[in-house]
């Protein structure tokens, strides 16, 4: 792809090169296997590297009619990747073409267009690297320059695999609010202690809280589906939620909330697919009211952590991105916030969308910027295409008058949404 790829202009440009493009990654939330990490995997073909971790470039396979014996099935790896590239061409305008593209040339600077004819030689070319050591997940994540990232694990998870520095674990929570039977059974034996009601459930969820705080936990995430609010009639989840709110604002961590996906849709394709299969869609719009009751009562019982919004639904951007101004502390920048597009807004339009809200609602060098809550480390590409679209919206803004502001502000600001506003959330 072009270097200039994005950068509509010499101003954004300028701002690309002086500012952001070499500053490392933050990523507070993603789904990378840490075993991987740890590893140092390295991969037999671009297939298990590129396509196979990737459920967006499976869902658009799917939409353009490929059978699932070339998705998920059993095909060879060479098969998986032709049937991907023979489509190629024919997905531009999803954000998946524009990353796919990217992937290659940043990695294995490849520039041809994946096609029928050309999926050979990109495949041969891509193997032959991937046999070299520079192309193990470690290089390419420096390659990258990340520098420090936050994959989920589950309370019961093991944590040794986490070196508490680079790669820390995020609390993923979901499963605290609505246990099972074989979950409630697994954290008596590990905290070796009865549970017999709610008090003795949280006092075992503390103890494994501590143990996440010393492999380095500085994130805890939830997502509350669509219909979490009317589903939880009686409270509970909304009781156990703000309990682990304010144990988390203890700890000094941030409450990550995915608001609004609906994951239930195709029972056949969930079953062919996997739970990370792509078929969830977006909800209705969410419960702002039963947002703000939640983080007011973590506030009014005494700990409402630092919080950020991710709505699936863009209608619920603008209220949301108002409530940055509802809930404060002293001396902490955006207690609450509107977070980076998510999930299947993390394209051009819901980027700048977020943007404007921000600007519009809130204080935009505030924002958080960008991260990948993705399965593949190919994907932390995003973070470039994010500081791209940054650099062009910002010099659009100053370039027609509306801010007027001298490029080193312009510069300050994108590093503090690029970098500097997330290395001080897991510095707390």
């Amino acid at each position: 792809m072009k270097e200039t790829y994005l950068l509509r202009t010499d101003g954004s440009r300028c701002l690309y090169e002086t500012y952001a493009r070499d500053l490392p990654i933050i990523d507070f939330h993603n789904h990378v296997s840490v075993a991987d990490i740890a590893e140092n995997r390295r991969y037999e073909n671009l297939t298990e590297l590129w396509l196979a971790p990737d459920p967006y470039k499976h869902r658009l396979m799917r939409i353009c009619g490929g059978a699932e014996h070339f998705i998920t099935g059993d095909a060879s790896p060479y098969e998986k990747m032709e049937a991907f590239c023979e489509i190629f061409p024919l997905l531009a305008g999803n954000p998946v073409y524009d990353w796919s593209r990217m992937e290659l040339s940043r990695i294995f600077g490849i520039r041809d267009m994946p096609c029928k004819e050309t999926a050979k030689r990109i495949y041969d070319r891509c193997g032959e690297m991937l046999r070299s050591p520079e192309y193990s997940t470690n290089a390419i994540l420096s390659r990258f320059g990340v520098e420090y990232q936050s994959p989920v694990a589950s309370l019961l998870d093991d944590l040794s695999l986490f070196d508490g520095q680079t790669v820390a674990p995020s609390l993923r929570g979901d499963n605290l609010l609505e246990p099972t039977a074989g979950f409630l059974a697994e954290l008596k034996r590990v905290c070796n202690r009865e549970i017999t009601n709610q008090d003795s459930y949280i006092e075992a969820i503390g103890v494994l809280l501590d143990r996440f705080a010393t492999a380095g936990c500085r994130f805890a995430d939830h997502a509350l589906d669509a219909g979490f609010f009317e589903r939880d009639a009686d409270g509970k989840k909304r009781e156990i939620l703000t309990w682990l709110g304010i144990e988390y604002a203890k700890r000094g961590w941030t409450l990550l909330l995915h608001l609004d996906a609906k994951r239930k849709t195709s029972t056949r394709l969930a079953r062919v697919a996997g739970p990370a299969g792509g078929y969830a869609v977006v909800g209705g719009s969410f419960s702002i009211a039963s947002v703000c009751d939640l983080l007011n009562q973590m506030e009014e019982r005494g700990g409402l952590p630092d919080t950020v919004l991710f709505p699936l639904n863009m209608n619920d951007q603008v209220p949301l991105a108002v409530m940055q101004g509802s809930f404060s502390e002293d001396g902490i920048a955006s207690k609450v916030q509107l977070g980076p597009a998510w999930w299947w807004c993390d394209h051009a339009l819901g980027i700048e969308n977020t943007l404007n809200c921000i600007a519009s609602f809130g204080v935009v060098s505030q924002f958080l910027g960008m991260t990948t809550d993705s399965r593949s480390i190919l994907s932390f590409v995003r973070h470039d295409y994010f500081r791209r679209l940054l650099c062009s919206w910002l010099d659009g803004k100053n370039r027609t008058g509306e801010w007027d502001l001298p490029v080193e502000v312009q510069g300050e600001i994108v590093r503090k949404i690029c970098y500097q506003n997330a290395k001080l959330k897991i510095q707390r």
